[in-house]
């Protein structure tokens, strides 16, 4: 290879990566906040006759899955009005992370038969926040349904397994409702700063996953949608922000299908049980130990297999219970698009709230 090849290979990869790639991300970022502006105008506040006894709060979330709720709108709309129970549907268009999670707060929701929430996992995670802050881990509003319309979609995956968001709507009943568990996350037992997980709180890397997502949600993101999402996980995988923190990755899990992307991970155990499962790695070793240990063998039920028989690799601890409280660690745990829980040197309570949430389900 010439020298000339490589100095033009270099000056290419520079203007790619300095001028190129800012520009395309700047000119599909302004195009998905026109296309947020556009679909929020023709659908917030949008009113479908029906019955009004079974009058529905549709929730979108335009911002989730980098637009897969815009996508599938009209598809879920269309599938409701099919029903025999004749909805009365009433649409609201989230403009914020705020905006959602002051939603019940600032609307009274108590006329609706039910909230649908075209969403993510974390639209679920920021609508329930403040309400149960303020009545002790329980909701005090009308059932859910969520509709998978974010990127992994864990929840809807618990509650329907694969099923698309047409076969949930075609076959949720109205009358089969079931409480779900919640994940209370607290600091030195000050009740007024919990924060709540329908399903799963990290720490370590996965915290550092989460907060890297959020940054680009508006940004790469929003442009290269899922394959964007991949690279930043792979690079805070291979390349984590902080090899030493100590534990570089735990999780606590309500549900251990979910995390398993629906399929049954060997704990026997889901949303509506009353313990919790706490993953916990105490050094990083690697990636590909990482995603051989806590996401494979998760997935495939074999970390299961392996705390049963007690033969789980050294560094690696699994904890099954209803409380947890973890002193003298530097523990931030995170939610989905929720912020920090914990400050070093503090005692962080995990504990699971039995029955809190009602959900439609199939």
């Amino acid at each position: 290879m010439s020298p000339y090849t490589i100095i033009y290979a270099i000056i290419a990869y520079k203007l790619l990566t300095t001028l190129i790639l800012p520009w395309w991300i700047q000119r599909g970022s302004a195009k998905w906040k026109l296309r947020l502006k556009i679909f929020t105008a023709n659908h917030d506040g949008k009113v479908i006759a029906g019955d009004k006894k079974d009058k529905l709060l549709f929730i979108a979330v335009p911002s989730s899955g980098a637009g897969r709720a815009m996508d599938i709108y009209d598809e879920c709309i269309e599938e409701l009005q099919k029903r025999e129970e004749n909805f009365a549907i009433e649409v609201y268009v989230t403009k914020s992370s705020d905006d959602i999670k002051n939603l019940v707060v600032s609307k009274d929701v108590s006329e609706y038969y039910g909230i649908i929430v075209l969403g993510g996992d974390s639209s679920i995670t920021e609508l329930i926040q403040v309400p149960l802050r303020q009545n002790n881990g329980k909701w005090m509003h009308p059932p859910i349904l969520h509709l998978p319309g974010g990127s992994t979609n864990l929840l809807s995956k618990e509650m329907h397994g694969m099923k698309s968001h047409k076969e949930i709507l075609r076959q949720f009943s109205t009358e089969q409702v079931k409480h779900a568990g919640v994940i209370k996350l607290s600091t030195d037992g000050d009740d007024s700063s919990s924060i709540y997980a329908t399903h799963v709180a990290f720490h370590g890397i996965g915290r550092h996953m989460l907060v890297e997502a959020e940054k680009h949600r508006h940004g790469m993101y929003s442009v290269f949608g899922t394959p964007a999402l991949m690279s930043i996980i792979l690079k805070t995988v291979f390349s984590p922000p902080n090899k030493d923190e100590s534990p570089y990755f735990a999780l606590l899990i309500a549900s251990t299908r979910n995390f398993a992307g629906g399929m049954d991970s060997g704990f026997g155990m889901d949303l509506f049980d009353d313990k919790l499962v706490m993953l916990h790695a105490k050094q990083y070793n690697g990636p590909f130990r990482y995603i051989k240990e806590l996401m494979i063998n998760m997935s495939t039920g074999e970390l299961a297999r392996q705390y049963f028989t007690s033969t789980l690799s050294e560094g690696v601890e699994v904890k099954i219970g209803e409380k947890f409280t973890f002193k003298d660690h530097d523990f931030h745990f995170i939610l989905d698009g929720t912020s920090t829980v914990s400050q070093k040197g503090w005692t962080v309570t995990v504990e699971s709230v039995q029955e809190s949430i009602p959900y439609f389900v199939l």
